[in-house]
């Protein structure tokens, strides 16, 4: 009897041994892990989550990670659609997208971008200054006191089907007002000291200090209104499925050679419900957030050292190349085109803050298998040369970047 109960508490001090002994080998990796989970996106960190405006659920979790190709998904591996867009008198960059597309074979459309120059560009402006003179009479009041508020139906126009229309800012580059009509470029130089808003809708005062990508421009206006432009030929095509997928790309880029083998093994991973992903970015460390779980098994071509992996956007800057499902281009298009938020600051901050906020789903392939060439002039900074200092290299892209 004694003995049976010596071997009893001693193999329950073995027990408590044990648990105590994997506790102390564990614990540094959870206190390693535990904090970037507390920072994860709702939509990932949790498997169901309600979205904002109509609480409706939207599974992320991994055992709902199912690849999603449209039967036209033929573009890069992945889209239905790809859209190029670039100011007509860029020859020299279209003469280089030129030899990408032969390369890749891509079947895109060209969107020509807005000329900075345009007379439309003086008719945006008057609208944002005048805009932002406004005060609402509801929502929820920012640093500056004015009341912003973004509209309750967007997420439900996002799952429609139905023709998106004309409205809001969609308005703002033709003449709307007598007063108007005989605008002429010159209305450029009016508004020389507008500012870039931050978050939803804080405008800034004007100091001599601000840095440049503080400063609303002419190019920031025309790359808002073209990447707008493009985004629209996609939403109002006929015949389309809520599986399409295009591609959005500007024309100062080099892809890896093997870009649709990489697309096509990280794709899967999306969770249901994403609205965008960017195959580059800039300024960000998409790397922040851990990766999404891959459903699939490697393919035998696929090199593991330099593998791709789709991480929930941290706040990626740069739109020189990303993708949108349709109901998340019908998403974008209706925060772009809010009048309190349209053409407020650079498009690339817009979605950012977009991302930031919750306002859309958004991943991002790391390492970016589309970047910027930066190898002739800028069109945003005019006079800066080839454009910021960030840089990024591909393992074999078709320019050799």
């Amino acid at each position: 009897m004694v003995a049976s109960l010596f071997v009893y508490r001693a193999g329950i001090a073995r027990y408590i041994y044990l648990v105590l002994g994997v506790l102390v080998l564990w614990s540094p990796i959870l206190a390693l892990v535990s904090p970037q989970l507390r920072t994860l996106p709702p939509f990932v960190r949790s498997p169901h989550v309600p979205w904002k405006e109509d609480r409706s659920e939207v599974s992320c979790s991994a055992n709902n990670f199912t690849p999603s190709f449209s039967p036209s998904s033929t573009q890069l591996g992945i889209a239905s659609e790809v859209y190029l867009i670039s100011l007509p008198w860029r020859q020299d960059r279209r003469q280089q997208m030129e030899h990408l597309q032969a390369s890749k074979e891509i079947n895109w459309t060209v969107v020509d971008a807005l000329d900075p120059s345009d007379i439309a560009i003086g008719h945006i402006f008057e609208r944002i200054v005048s805009q932002r003179l406004l005060q609402p009479s509801k929502g929820h009041r920012d640093d500056l006191g004015s009341v912003f508020r973004w509209p309750a139906d967007i997420n439900a126009i996002a799952a429609s089907t139905e023709y998106l229309g004309t409205s809001g800012s969609d308005l703002w580059a033709s003449a709307g007002t007598q007063d108007n009509k005989h605008a002429t470029s010159s209305s450029l130089s009016i508004y020389p000291n507008v500012t870039c808003a931050t978050h939803d809708h804080s405008v800034p005062s004007f100091k001599p200090s601000l840095p440049d990508w503080m400063i609303l421009t002419a190019p920031k206006i025309s790359c808002w209104y073209s990447h707008v432009s493009a985004v629209r030929q996609f939403t109002d095509r006929g015949n389309t499925t809520p599986e399409d997928v295009a591609i959005f790309l500007e024309d100062d880029i080099d892809m890896e050679k093997d870009i649709e083998i990489r697309m096509r093994h990280v794709w899967p991973s999306l969770p249901h419900g994403w609205d965008m992903v960017f195959l580059g970015h800039c300024w960000s460390n998409e790397s922040f957030y851990s990766a999404l779980p891959s459903p699939g098994v490697m393919s035998p071509l696929y090199d593991l050292t330099t593998q791709s992996h789709i991480h929930p956007s941290y706040s990626p800057r740069c739109t020189h190349a990303y993708a949108l499902s349709l109901s998340g281009a019908r998403r974008l298009l209706q925060h772009l085109r809010y009048p309190p938020f349209a053409y407020s600051r650079a498009l690339d901050q817009a979605f950012s803050w977009l991302i930031e906020s919750g306002r859309l789903r958004a991943f991002s392939v790391v390492p970016s298998v589309v970047i910027q060439r930066k190898v002739l002039s800028s069109d945003i900074f005019p006079g800066s040369g080839v454009g910021s200092a960030w840089r990024e290299h591909l393992v074999d892209g078709v320019f050799g970047t």
